[in-house]
């Protein structure tokens, strides 16, 4: 479910006459009303929990009617009224009328740091009532603050957080001159920012340009020869600990719903032995979760 996410129902109320009633049309006002649902003790916003479970974790959504209104009930603040419906007497007939409803999650309403799994809530017994007022002459009395249950008409919502992961930046790594044969070795350090859901186990994998499985790679000469130069890819500062693209050599984290800068260490060997230029590598960055 995606911050923003809407989607649409309708509640189809029927309406029928008895074979005993002989007049020829009866005005009917009905009155539909949504309470809180079994995850939440609030009507604005209404919730939907972990499992069902109230009392866990929980995502904020709205019900809205057919004007973008808050669809209350009785109780707070008002349920959808249908005021102006005749069905024809004698002979059993009938009239139906759809309510047009809407779910939203608002991108304001779903937090970064929610744990995937399915969310849902309940809307049965107390949670919904339909009250009617349907005189056998005139005009039908308001409904809208009416609590006698004339009907419910249960429904659950439900929405399904997914494990997610995505790279959104990479800088490059950029390790100082060196002077060849004789000189010390260089430290570079470049960052990913990964970001995934809550909670979620993720791993990324480097892979230098030659295929090496635990980030030995090599930087070609971009022009005047073959030479190349090497490095290798760490997850510590120290550099001890190598980083490739295997289970043994991969990076491991839990996502925290928002983005984490995860640093790479690069290292060039002392007292190279190469033809002076510039020499240039590249290396596929992936996420797996």
């Amino acid at each position: 479910m995606a911050r923003g996410a809407s989607i649409n129902g309708s509640i189809a109320v029927k309406c029928s006459s008895e074979w005993t009633d002989f007049w020829s049309n009866r005005n009917v006002a009905v009155c539909l009303s949504i309470g809180t649902g079994s995850a939440s003790a609030s009507w604005e916003p209404r919730q939907m929990a972990l499992n069902g479970t109230r009392g866990a974790a929980s995502l904020n959504f709205q019900i809205l009617n057919s004007d973008n209104v808050f669809f209350g009930s009785a109780y707070k603040p008002r349920p959808v009224v249908i005021s102006s419906l005749q069905v024809p007497g004698r002979g059993g007939t009938s009239q139906t009328v759809t309510i047009p409803m809407r779910g939203l999650i608002s991108s304001t309403q779903m937090p970064a740091t929610m744990a995937p799994g399915t969310y849902r809530s309940s809307f049965g017994g107390s949670n919904t009532l339909l009250a009617v007022s349907s005189p056998t002459i005139g005009t039908p009395a308001d409904c809208s603050t009416t609590t006698n249950v004339d009907a419910t008409f249960p429904f659950e919502v439900s929405a399904e957080v997914p494990n997610f992961c995505a790279i959104s930046t990479v800088s490059d790594m950029q390790f100082a001159d060196v002077a060849g044969i004789g000189d010390t070795s260089r430290n570079a350090v470049a960052n990913i920012a990964v970001q995934c859901t809550y909670t979620t186990p993720y791993k990324i994998n480097l892979t230098p340009s030659n295929a090496s499985t635990n980030g030995q790679g090599r930087m070609a000469l971009q022009s005047g020869g073959t030479d190349s130069v090497p490095y290798s890819l760490f997850q510590n500062a120290a550099r001890t600990v190598a980083w490739g693209n295997q289970s043994s050599s991969n990076y491991s984290g839990t996502g925290s719903g928002l983005v984490q800068n995860v640093p790479v260490y690069g290292l060039v060997p002392a007292n190279l032995d190469a033809t002076p230029g510039n020499y240039r590598d590249s290396v596929q960055v992936t996420v797996t979760y």
